[in-house]
């Protein structure tokens, strides 16, 4: 009988050849050699642990799942892709813990002033600066997935009161004062004195913050993208922020990535950029292989998959 094939799309490691270990009998993994195209390699691969592109998806023919080892998975709503039988799965769950502690680390650097003092540091001055204390405001979670919750968590022990709103018709966690549908966006809007985005891009949700979104903000607001740089309209942000309307923005991520040199945010005193790396630790290369083996041995015996992605929806 021949083996279930599956090819891990990204390079080798240690740690994940000792994880390899587990998968069930009847299962033969192999690596896609590094720096070779995808497509020389997908033929007869039924499962897949990694990214496919449109110029694969041709030479994929016996691929029946392909797991995504990230959370995003706009980069596979293609058209061939997407009206395909093949499934997907993501690790969405495992990146709540560090990229929560990414965005408090966003905030307080722009409430307490850090990027004036690292570079008061450089010359050895000292001087005291204004800085804005949390407690008390009201935190909005835009988008209440894992990430979100791990969030509202987080600002609790903050003192904020927390409101959230996502567009599915969800449970209202203890961490959260008032839930909101995207039809009351701007009744949320209008409360969040820190807005968090946490939501992934869709169709519904491109370019959803605009300067109507946030003209409705309270003033002196801040907003912390960790999630997707297309959910922000950039030029209303890098408006709203010029105005002094926002007091500032933290932000992981950007409409174009890497962000273009010539792109304003760069240059905007009220802006902290960092390079998508919130979801980065040292644990998430692990938690992803533990997550896509234990989806193995169900695929294998047959039982739901964990993290299905619902292609329509796009999350």
């Amino acid at each position: 009988m021949d083996k279930l094939k599956v090819l891990i799309g990204s390079r080798q490691a240690p740690e994940i050849e000792e994880m390899l270990s587990d998968v069930p009998t009847g299962v033969e993994v192999r690596f896609l050699p590094h720096g070779e195209p995808l497509r020389d390699h997908i033929a007869d691969v039924e499962i897949l642990f990694g990214h496919i592109g449109e110029d694969a998806i041709p030479e994929a023919t016996e691929l029946r799942w392909v797991h995504q080892p990230h959370a995003g998975v706009e980069g596979f709503m293609y058209p061939a892709f997407k009206d395909s039988d093949v499934m997907l799965t993501n690790c969405r769950g495992l990146y709540g813990t560090q990229i929560a502690e990414h965005a408090f680390a966003l905030l307080l650097s722009l409430t307490r002033q850090i990027p004036t003092q690292l570079e008061f540091m450089k010359t050895k001055h000292w001087e005291r600066v204004p800085c804005i204390e949390l407690a008390g405001m009201t935190m909005g979670i835009l988008g209440l997935g894992g990430i979100g919750k791990a969030i509202a968590a987080r600002a609790r022990a903050f003192e904020f009161e927390v409101i959230a709103a996502d567009a599915e018709p969800i449970a209202k966690p203890n961490t959260v004062s008032e839930l909101f549908g995207l039809d009351g966006l701007m009744a949320f809007l209008a409360k969040s004195h820190i807005l968090v985005v946490c939501c992934p891009s869709t169709p519904e949700t491109h370019k959803l913050l605009s300067h109507a979104q946030f003209n409705q903000m309270p003033d002196d607001s801040y907003v912390v993208n960790i999630s997707r740089g297309k959910v922000i309209d950039e030029t209303a942000l890098i408006a709203a922020l010029q105005s002094g309307k926002l007091a500032g923005a933290g932000l992981d991520v950007t409409y174009t990535e890497p962000c273009p040199p010539e792109n304003p945010l760069w240059e905007q005193q009220n802006v902290i950029l960092t390079s998508h790396s919130a979801g980065a630790s040292q644990h998430i290369r692990r938690r992803a292989m533990q997550l896509f083996i234990d989806n193995l041995h169900r695929y294998v015996t047959g039982e739901p998959l964990v993290n299905l992605v619902d292609k329509e929806k796009g999350y």
